[in-house]
């Protein structure tokens, strides 16, 4: 059972019509949410809450992707807090059709633990944000409103998580490139590697000496070292050699 506390604002109504949008007339226009999620008393719990709000309501309630499709040509929410887990349609298969359907519609998925796979193919189809049923009250409604003003929402753990991914990610870019330069009997230090990373980003050598925490003079020579390992003469061959290693159609 989730409970949920409440932050009161001193002056509610100037603390609405500061983060509220118009709607077509130029009237102050209410965020509506859509629920997607299967069990019913997480679901009410997080209504109750909002419905505390004086910027946002719930517009409809669903307990799977099948449903929450068919609601949201009913409703047309602005934005939908949505189960990944749910019975019939997952939710991320949702994700994908409503994205496709409703582009503006903003989709923030909810789960109990944050897995990695189900986070990247989250974002993969599209989803706004990625939160924690373990997310606190203030935080979860602050989500609704950076959502509907066209803000990514992560929770802490899902963020770290995702940026680990990223850090893999390009680490294992590095690898590769190592690995198809030893393949060449083209052998670059480490610390080449990290500027000829740069390189290929086509950073100048003012950005990548930033970046590296060394002198743009340093950096000039590191690169003059490493033009004549790959025995090319300017740095467009470099990159679109280098490019060429790791990204056979480039």
């Amino acid at each position: 059972m989730y409970i949920f506390n409440v932050t009161l604002f001193t002056d509610r109504e100037t603390e609405k019509k500061n983060r509220m949008k118009l709607n077509h007339k130029g009237q102050l226009a209410m965020i509506k949410v859509l629920l997607v999620e299967d069990q019913r008393l997480f679901s009410e719990g997080v209504k109750a809450l909002i419905e505390r709000m004086d910027d946002m309501e719930v517009v409809g309630m669903a307990s799977n992707g099948k449903e929450a499709v068919t609601l949201m040509n009913q409703v047309e929410a602005d934005v939908i807090l949505m189960d990944i887990h749910m019975p019939h349609v997952d939710g991320i298969v949702t994700t994908t059709h409503l994205k496709d359907n409703y582009p503006n519609v903003k989709c923030v998925l909810l789960t109990t633990f944050a897995e990695e796979d189900l986070i990247v193919a989250g974002f993969i189809a599209g989803a706004d944000g990625f939160l924690l049923k373990s997310l606190d009250a203030e935080h979860l409604i602050s989500a609704v409103r950076d959502a509907y003003h066209d803000q990514v929402v992560i929770s802490g753990k899902a963020a770290k998580i995702l940026a680990s991914k990223i850090q893999g990610f390009q680490y294992n870019k590095k690898e590769q490139l190592a690995r198809e330069l030893k393949n060449r009997n083209i052998r670059l230090s480490d610390r080449e590697i990290d500027i000829v990373s740069l390189v290929m980003k086509e950073a100048t050598n003012r950005e990548i000496a930033q970046r590296l925490f060394l002198s743009e003079g340093t950096i000039k020579n590191y690169i003059s070292i490493i033009y004549t390992k790959i025995n090319l003469n300017t740095r467009k061959d470099v990159i679109e050699y280098l490019n060429g290693l790791v990204h056979p159609d480039y």
